[in-house]
């Protein structure tokens, strides 16, 4: 008498603590599907083997001692972690290197299964999570999506002609930093660090709109204007341009139209009301079991 396969399970790599992950393990649960969320498949309480040779590759790994999941009992993965490890009990140099191999090992891992992965992060961005606007620049330019003006100058007449007689913002590309040049005394702070290293500078903006692309659906923070709305088919071609099916933008009018302000390929629920939290959600499950499914066809 032939046995049943086990159900194929989603894996939902992030802390426990990611709202928007258990949001999705929960939904996936009402709907019969097996969900498990795991911070990282390849640090303890996990256990984990992957072999590969010329001809195949295969991996298994264990949570927290409960059943084996071979890969091909994987039916996606959700990722929101690039593979914390905790670096309390260990000495500086020993943790940057166990966190190095760890991450290193799971973005391998990640890009040779079979299944669906959203987010499958590309290396550049697994080990950036929060580049700066200036890295999408060109994506965005090539899908038709208009970005917020930007100068990276080490000269202080440059930058002071930008700037127009009027306030600018000076990100540095290496922080999630901001500061506002207005006043003399800033102009002067600014060129002391101009004489070291080129400073980016954008011109203010107004209150920013969210939006987050899932799959080929757009979740806003509220209803967008008419010229938001008109980007559309342009927000979609982003996301398929860079292969981020989960990704969050925040859009502000400027006299010119809507310029993109910021990218974040880590989209956060807590930016959307509990409509659009839901919506996204959903989304995302629906991404998920779609994926899944067209695969398992």
């Amino acid at each position: 008498m032939a046995t049943e396969a086990p159900a194929a399970t989603y894996l939902m790599l992030c802390d426990p603590r990611d709202g928007c992950c258990a949001a999705v393990a929960a939904s996936l649960g009402t709907r019969g599907e097996r969900a498990v969320v795991v911070p990282n498949p390849l640090a303890a309480p996990a256990t984990f083997s992957w072999r590969l040779d010329n001809r195949d590759s295969r991996s298994t790994f264990c949570w927290d001692g409960g059943e084996p999941i071979d890969e091909r009992g994987i039916a996606a993965v959700f990722v929101r972690t690039t593979g914390w490890v905790e670096p309390a009990g260990w000495a500086p140099d020993d943790a940057g290197y166990v966190q190095g191999e760890t991450q290193a090992a799971l973005l391998a891992w990640l890009w040779s299964l079979p299944c669906p992965v959203v987010n499958r992060y590309p290396a550049w961005l697994w080990y950036r999570p929060s580049p700066p606007l200036l890295f999408w620049q060109a994506t965005l330019q090539a899908v038709g999506l208009p970005a917020l003006e930007t100068i990276v100058t080490n000269d202080e007449a440059r930058a002071r002609e930008f700037s127009e007689g009027r306030p600018v913002s000076y990100a540095p590309l290496t922080s999630g930093a901001h500061f506002v040049v207005r006043s003399d005394r800033d102009w002067h702070g600014l060129a002391a660090v101009q004489a070291y290293a080129p400073v980016p500078l954008t011109h203010l903006h107004r209150v920013a709109r969210t939006v987050c692309i899932v799959g080929d659906e757009l979740v806003w923070d509220r209803r967008p204007s008419s010229a938001l709305a008109l980007l559309t088919p342009a927000l979609q071609a982003f996301g398929a341009a860079t292969g981020l099916a989960f990704v969050e933008l925040a859009l502000a009018d400027g006299q010119a139209g809507p310029r993109v302000v910021a990218v974040d390929p880590q989209p956060r629920l807590e930016h959307f009301d509990a409509g659009g939290r839901e919506r996204i959600v959903a989304a995302l499950v629906r991404l998920l079991r779609g994926v899944a499914s067209e695969v398992a066809r």
